[in-house]
Parts: C-alpha cells; sequence; structure tokens
C-alpha cells in the first residue's frame, strides 16, 4: 500500500487538519502554490481541500493570470474571514478588475496589505472601496513602490473600519481611515510631522499601545515666530507601552533639549524603547522613562552624553544590543556599571538579561558584558543571564569562556525575535519590466493540465 492510500484511510477532518498544519507559517505567494501541490496529489485529497474552507482564507493577488485562482479562493473559502494580499500592480486597468472581484468580499476581509506602483492604482482602489464598510478589518497595510506624495484628498478608503487594530502605512498616508480611535498599533514609514500633527496624532489615537517610526524625519523646531498651536509638550495616551524609532539622519545635542518634535513627547508609562540607526542623543531626546524594561538599541552610536539617560531607567530588566560598536558597549557597561562592585545596592536593581548580537566578528563585546555581568553577580543579583543569538554561543563562550568564574553568569542561545523595525525591503523584486510576463516564476500554478490529471477530475476547476 503506497504512502497516499494509507493517509486516505485517515478521517477527511484529520486530513484537512495536517494540510492546514502543512500551510502555517506560509507568506500569502507560497500558500496558493502549496496548495496546488497539495490538489495535485490525488482526486481524494483535493476534495478533502476543496470541503476545508479553512485552507482557501489566504489570497495573494499580483497579476492579471491569478484572477480565476481569486475567484476560486473566494468560492472555496465559504464566507470564512479571509486575509488579502495584493501586490505590485502596475495597471490601472488590472486595478480595476482586482476590485471587481475582490469589493464583495471586503466586508468579511480580516486582513489586507496592499503593496501598489503609484496613486494611480491607488485611486482605483478608493473608487471601488470607499463606500464599503470593512466591519471585519482588523489590519491594514498600505505602500508604494514609487515615493508617495502628499495626500491632498484624505477621502478614507472604506466608509467604516470599527474592528481595525492595526495600521501600517506611509506617513502621508495616516488618514485614510475614516476613524483611528480603535488602533492598538500603528506603523509609519517616512512620517514628517509638526507639533501639531504629531498631538493630533495621539488624539485620535486613544488606545494606542504600540507606534513605531520607520525612516522618521523628527526635524526641528519651527522657525522663529512660528508657532503652530502645540504646546510645548505633546501627551501620548497612558496606554502607549512601545515605541520604535529609526532617524532618516544623524541627530545629536549638546544640550539637554535640542528642540525638535521627539524631546516633546511625554510617555511615562513607556515599557519598551527601540532606537535604530545613526546617533540620536537619547539624553535629549528621551526622557522621563521611569518605567522602561527593556531598552532595545541597534547599529547606534552611543556616546558619554547618554550616561544621564541609562541611569535614570531604575525599572530597567532587559538591554538588547544589536550590531552596536565596541566602543558604543564600552560607554553602555560603564553608565549602567555605576556603583562600584563592593556596594551593596545596583543601580538597575532588575536588569538581569543581555542580548548581544552583531553581524560581525565578536572581538570586545563579549568581555565588556561579561564584565557587566560580574558586577552584579557581586552586587547580589541571583543570576544574570547573557544572550546571544542563535547558533554563534560557542563562538562566544570561545571568547570568554576561561574569565567565568561565577555559576551565576549563564550564557545562552535565545531566538530574539527582530525589533519592531524591520530591515528596508529593497525593491529589486518588484524591477521587472511591466511588459513583460510577471509571473513566470510561477509554473502555471493556478490551471489544471488536463492531461496529467488522474481519470474522473474535474478539469473545470481553476485556482
Amino acid at each position: 500500500m503506497s504512502s497516499v492510500s494509507m493517509i486516505n484511510q485517515l478521517p477527511d477532518e484529520l486530513l484537512a487538519l495536517i494540510f492546514a498544519t502543512g500551510l502555517c507559517g506560509l507568506t500569502s505567494d507560497q500558500h496558493q502554490p502549496h496548495l496546488a501541490l497539495i490538489c495535485n496529489v490525488c482526486r481524494h485529497w483535493r476534495d478533502v481541500a476543496i470541503e476545508a474552507s479553512e485552507l482557501w482564507t489566504t489570497i495573494h493577488i499580483s497579476s492579471e493570470r491569478h484572477l480565476p485562482g481569486v475567484e476560486a479562493f473566494l468560492k472555496c473559502s465559504k464566507g470564512r474571514l479571509i486575509d488579502l494580499d495584493i501586490t505590485a500592480l502596475y495597471s490601472d486597468a488590472l486595478a480595476h478588475k482586482i476590485t471587481e472581484t475582490t469589493a464583495p468580499h471586503i466586508s468579511r476581509t480580516r486582513n489586507l496589505i496592499m503593496t501598489l506602483r503609484n496613486f494611480g492604482v491607488y485611486n482605483a482602489f478608493l473608487k471601488a472601496y470607499r463606500s464599503i464598510f470593512a466591519t471585519n478589518l482588523s489590519s491594514l497595510s498600505i505602500h508604494f513602490i514609487d515615493t508617495p506624495r502628499p495626500l491632498h484628498d484624505h477621502t478614507p478608503i472604506f466608509a467604516g473600519t470599527d474592528s481595525l487594530d492595526y495600521l501600517d502605512t506611509d506617513g502621508c498616508f495616516l488618514r485614510v481611515l475614516p476613524s483611528r480611535t480603535g488602533l492598538t498599533m500603528l506603523k509609519l514609514d517616512n512620517y514628517s510631522p509638526t507639533h501639531l500633527d504629531l498631538q493630533n496624532l495621539f488624539d485620535a489615537s486613544p488606545c494606542l499601545e504600540t507606534l513605531v517610526l520607520h525612516d522618521f524625519d523628527i526635524g526641528g523646531t519651527p522657525p522663529d515666530g512660528v508657532n503652530d498651536g502645540v504646546p510645548t509638550t505633546i501627551i501620548v495616551p497612558t496606554t502607549l507601552k512601545s515605541l520604535a524609532v529609526s532617524a532618516v539622519w544623524a541627530h545629536s545635542s549638546g544640550t539637554d533639549m535640542c528642540g525638535c518634535i521627539l524631546d516633546k513627547l511625554c510617555i511615562p508609562d513607556l515599557e519598551y524603547l527601540e532606537v535604530v540607526g545613526g546617533m540620536i542623543d537619547a539624553n535629549a531626546h528621551f526622557s522621563g522613562l521611569a518605567k522602561l524594561q527593556t531598552l532595545r538599541v541597534q547599529d547606534c552610536t552611543v556616546s558619554p552624553a547618554n550616561t544621564e539617560f541609562f541611569l535614570s531607567l531604575k525599572e530597567l530588566r532587559r538591554l538588547e544590543l544589536v550590531d552596536v560598536g565596541p566602543e558604543d558597549i564600552r560607554y553602555i557597561v560603564e553608565a549602567l556599571s555605576g556603583a562600584p562592585p563592593s556596594s551593596s545596592s545596583l543601580s538597575f536593581p532588575h536588569l538581569s538579561f543581555v542580548f548581544f548580537a552583531t553581524r560581525g566578528e565578536y572581538m570586545e563585546g563579549p568581555y565588556r558584558l561579561l564584565k557587566l555581568a560580574k558586577h552584579y553577580v557581586t552586587a547580589g543579583c541571583p543570576r544574570f543571564t547573557l544572550e546571544v543569538e542563535q547558533g554563534r554561543s560557542e563562538e562566544f563562550l570561545n571568547v570568554i569562556e576561561s574569565f567565568i568564574e561565577d555559576d551565576r553568569v549563564c550564557i545562552r542561545e535565545c531566538d530574539c525575535p527582530s525589533g519592531l523595525i524591520k530591515p528596508t525591503e529593497t525593491n529589486d523584486r518588484f524591477a521587472w519590466d511591466r511588459d513583460s510576463d510577471t509571473d513566470e516564476f510561477v509554473e502555471d500554478m493556478y490551471e489544471w493540465d488536463s492531461d496529467s490529471s488522474p481519470e474522473g477530475w474535474d478539469n473545470d476547476f481553476y485556482f
């Protein structure tokens, strides 16, 4: 008996669960070809898959050739909530065809990702969707391959989005929603707000828990005599617990207040701060973070001027250092070491985890961090853990193993997730000629080959 025949003895419900498990974790563009492979094994697998509506809820569209498959997915999903991923459309005409297919199903769309060429394509979706209430939409992502320009028409893309709690878009597209009152996570690229813009953002998002500002233009003070109507302090919701910032250019100041927007933020309840890239003077830009528990510093230049900032983080529990240079680590360790080892108290009584990752060789970093760990266990910390990226613990230990004298210092691998700010994706995969076959990487995955289909298959089914 073949392995397929043995598997076919399983109950259909269990077989469908196995299929669903195999599809878990795949991206939207991987989902459909894998499902095609499942359906091509035998007629029984195909029949089970077609009846398992939960397998057909992830839909990827990037070409007109996908439309028959999209229609099949929409049919087989049988009214379930769906996830739509619309990617790299070049043609306004194609956008219109896609809106005709998808608009009737927007009310049951749960996650919508749109990566579009330009505003012309976006406007086709706007015209089709703006009168629809996206009642089940919980996550929306809209990005452009061409650099977006500021919007003059702020017509919301939907008539209502009562369930939306996640928005990821360009800064100039912040107003594409009829309401942001339910947002808990907001990710903005290339955002260059005035003081008033930023205050309005927080006022319109009273439930915001996480704010991610990627390539944030932190700007500066308004010109002399110009007042944009915002008080000196920008008040954020008390719900805001996580903030991640990467600036588009190095920004530091030798003064306590540099005058840009960041140093106007009042976020006393913040628990997680992530700073990525260049030089941002933390001492000048982030203050009053008495409740901060996790600090992630990535690819940043750190100077002694930040000592006061580090000393203010009395509740700090976890420090993550990613692609930080040896000198920068030295400054951080010196700031965190604070009191001498003989002291009966710690400057940071809760700090017990440091995660360290680098694209290069370890060099001095491990020694510096081991010194920090020794300082803490000597001062009474029951256990101090140095975490390293998965697969590099042996390399890390080879550098410092002979210097570890206390079993309260623990070295372990950690599959530490990337930060809130992801590496910038290149547009290389979108750089094909618009007149070429944009789907040559897919071997006609949407059409059944009648010559190779097992006898008795229904060859009028496409996906």
